[in-house]
């Protein structure tokens, strides 16, 4: 009986050490991130007997000493978010044993192990059932952890679940699509990601329009069967499947809340922050419960992809006509359409997926250094623009750019502060960090995104991180540096030259230095927008309506409201907010200095004529008199005798 068990303990370890070297040649994850994942991958595919022995496998150093037999496995089958969840702390909590953590902040974390379980148990039921969608995890686990033969434990009965042996195989085959789920969804880019939530949408079958003929109609077209016939994309020989625009971008803005939930109730506390959980306002992040409420502004974004799709068709089918709102709606999209639509619109849409699964299997980690989070914008002050903290526009902010995400700092308000153009300016001249203008004409929301900070220049400057945008009606738009010019941002002023440049006065972005393509003057009056110059890309700011205009290429607007934030993430904000400071109390220093005059020298300079005054022409009226000479002292006129 020792041998045998010996030799059956010894074959555990072999098996456990080959798996383990074999997903480290084939997958993006350090030893210590398989080990954690692979331990509860084995826990969650397994009886709770097989959990159990399974937890006391060795891999070195690394796995001595982590028997707990007071400590009781996770019960499964809740969901699959919640039971890996779940498990992925738990094995963690065993890793951070064997290797004593220096920071106090993870001291906190292993001590507190059972009121982390339950805190956490307790904030994984509110994401999945008031976040979101309803049943998103098991579909995610379905479409992309398993093969397209395997059954879900998730789709049956618990009590009617059997552990069906299987051989060495049909083991690694799971195991190696498990964590190449993983790997799609965390670690190998924004094309795999999207893909992935391309997965968790329902399949639709296009309705082609009676007037089409059969020739329009895409050749690799095949009538979804509610399944995917390739993980991998549309290619040879593969059916294409489609989706609606509006329930992709629901899903990643429900995913987006739910990841900044997790991140904002989950940070690990500190003796010095133990109570900052009470200061997290939770329902910013919980979306209206009905859909209604939310379709308004995610249809927007959701227009932009389904604009996508219908381009390219135009392209691929070399068809001319003219599009209407109708057909936004009414299009579906696959998923070149989604990829081609995430690089132009919303490049940070491929993050959602991998910040929120990164939260769920490595919780207390940072994300990798090469990695870039989705960062859901938040705004602490009152705004004219966004109802809410958890409002679909910041949202759509949060895709367009990387430097969109987190902190939001008001500069300028016009609800507050006035459509005064010297308030303006100086909320923006000094101010070192990127900044979001937002304007508000009429139905029309649009506006322009700076990375430089602001001066007052007859010339334009700034970098191709610039762009300007439209978020309202019908259709978002982003409108990129073309690369034809460098004419990004201007800032000029009629105080500065007093009008002799004969250049426009006030700010302005794109075009030329007496007609910017988006102009606000410095009056507030004949505001400007026009849809094509060289510096951005053609498209009109003010609304579809725009489009149909005939011959005309720019359009003035009354502005309703302006705002303008400091966006960039909190450090960046703050430190640009301390040389915003810094540079006015430069320019007041430099202001009261030009004040205080040395007095004898400003009279010196009254007496020498440099500045011109009548008080003293008397002396140059005696100047020719012989002999004639003041008397300093008396005060008065004398000749010398």
């Amino acid at each position: 009986m020792g041998v045998s068990s010996s030799t059956a303990s010894g074959s555990r370890t072999s098996q456990l050490q080959n798996d383990i070297k074999y997903l480290g040649d084939r997958f993006p994850f350090g030893d210590e991130e398989l080990l954690l994942v692979y331990r509860a991958y084995q826990r969650l595919v397994v009886d709770d007997s097989a959990m159990l022995s399974n937890s006391e496998q060795t891999l070195g150093p690394v796995e001595e000493n982590q028997k707990n037999p007071q400590q009781q496995p996770v019960p499964r089958r809740l969901s699959f978010l919640t039971d890996i969840a779940m498990m992925t702390l738990e094995e963690q909590s065993k890793l951070k044993k064997n290797h004593p953590p220096t920071s106090s902040t993870t001291s906190v974390t292993v001590e507190n192990l059972d009121s982390q379980i339950d805190e956490r148990n307790i904030l994984l039921d509110v994401v999945e059932q008031k976040i979101l969608p309803p049943n998103f995890g098991n579909t995610l686990y379905r479409k992309c952890f398993l093969r397209s033969n395997d059954t879900s434990m998730y789709d049956r009965d618990s009590e009617a679940m059997e552990e069906i042996p299987v051989d060495d195989y049909t083991r690694m085959a799971r195991l190696e699509k498990f964590f190449e789920g993983l790997s799609d969804g965390t670690r190998r880019g924004t094309k795999a990601s999207l893909l992935c939530l391309f997965r968790c949408c329902m399949p639709c079958q296009p309705s082609f329009n009676q007037n089409k003929t059969r020739t329009e109609i895409p050749s690799d077209f095949v009538a979804s069967n509610f399944d995917y016939k390739s993980s991998q994309g549309t290619g040879s020989g593969a059916a294409t499947s489609y989706i609606q625009p509006l329930e992709f971008v629901s899903l990643g803005y429900r995913i987006a809340l739910a990841a900044a939930f997790l991140k904002a109730t989950t940070t690990p506390k500190t003796s010095t922050t133990e109570d900052d959980d009470d200061q997290v306002d939770v329902s910013k992040f919980i979306p209206p419960m009905e859909d209604s409420d939310i379709a308004p502004g995610l249809q927007a974004l959701a227009n932009s992809l389904a604009e996508v799709a219908l381009k390219r068709q135009q392209r691929l089918y070399r068809r001319a006509t003219p599009y209407t709102q109708s057909d936004l709606h009414d299009q579906l999209v696959d998923e070149e359409d989604v990829l081609e639509w995430a690089e132009q619109v919303g490049p940070m849409f491929g993050s959602i997926l991998p910040t929120f699964l990164h939260l769920i299997f490595f919780p207390n980690k940072p994300t990798p250094p090469s990695r870039t989070s989705f960062d859901y914008p938040q705004i602490s002050q009152e705004s004219s623009v966004f109802s809410n903290g958890n409002s679909p526009l910041l949202f759509s902010f949060g895709c367009m750019s990387s430097a969109l995400g987190g902190e939001y700092f008001r500069l300028y308000t016009s609800a507050s502060d006035g459509l005064s153009f010297n308030r303006l300016q100086n909320a923006l001249l000094g101010y070192g960090g990127p900044t979001l203008l937002v304007i508000q004409s009429g139905t029309s929301t649009f506006g322009a995104f700076t990375a430089s900070p602001w001066k007052e220049s007859k010339d334009f400057y700034g970098n191709h991180d610039c762009f300007l945008y439209r978020l309202c009606p019908g259709t978002i738009a982003v409108y990129r540096p073309t690369g034809q010019s460098n004419n990004f941002m201007y800032c000029n002023s009629f105080a500065r030259s007093r009008g002799y440049d004969q250049q426009a006065h006030g700010i302005g972005f794109g075009g030329t230095v007496d007609q910017p393509r988006l102009f606000l003057a410095e009056s507030f009056d004949e505001c400007r927008a026009a849809r094509d110059d060289l510096t951005f890309e053609k498209g009109s700011l003010l609304g579809t309506s725009f489009d149909g205009l005939g011959g005309g290429n720019s359009a003035t607007f009354e502005i309703d409201n302006l705002e303008v934030w400091a966006v960039g993430g909190t450090e960046v904000v703050q430190e640009s907010l301390q040389a915003r400071t810094l540079s006015r109390d430069i320019r007041s220093a430099a202001i009261q200095k030009a004040r205080k005059v040395d007095k004898a020298a400003f009279l010196d300079d009254f007496k020498t004529g440099l500045i011109e005054s009548k008080a003293f022409a008397h002396r140059q009226q005696i100047q020719g008199r012989e002999g004639a000479c003041i008397d300093e002292e008396q005060a008065k006129y004398h000749y010398e005798k």
